[in-house]
């Protein structure tokens, strides 16, 4: 009876650790999922004892540790394209300031239209 209290207990903090988990992603925080996940493998290190956990228990925390392993290398991935795109995009950005700046350097200089066009003044070609 008390393997199945324990068990009950620990079954419940491996599934309690999958909301920590997304919670301190939502939160930039993992600290909370970290002390809880450093537990649950002291836990089970430290209670290597025949029988202490029944099979269910066991086979949730394999099932559950393969899950959180493809999760954190998931969003790894997810990170790195992400970092991909931002350094694509920045470049993209600052190529496009080059070309815009370079036209603003050198702007052509042509006669205002008014200056071309304007007839000499009465007075001046009277002197």
């Amino acid at each position: 009876m008390v393997a199945t209290v324990q068990a009950s207990d620990f079954d419940n903090r491996l599934l309690d650790s999958v909301d920590l988990f997304f919670n301190g992603l939502e939160e930039s925080d993992m600290s909370r999922f970290t002390n809880s996940w450093n537990g649950i493998l002291k836990d089970v290190g430290d209670d290597q004892q025949p029988g202490l956990l029944d099979s269910n228990s066991t086979s949730l925390a394999v099932g559950l540790s393969q899950c959180m392993q493809v999760l954190c290398d998931t969003f790894i991935d997810l990170q790195i394209k992400v970092d991909e795109q931002v350094t694509k995009r920045f470049s993209d950005l600052c190529s496009v300031g080059e070309q815009t700046s370079a036209f603003s350097l050198s702007p052509s200089r042509s006669p205002s239209p008014s200056r071309a066009t304007r007839s000499p003044s009465p007075s001046s070609s009277q002197l």
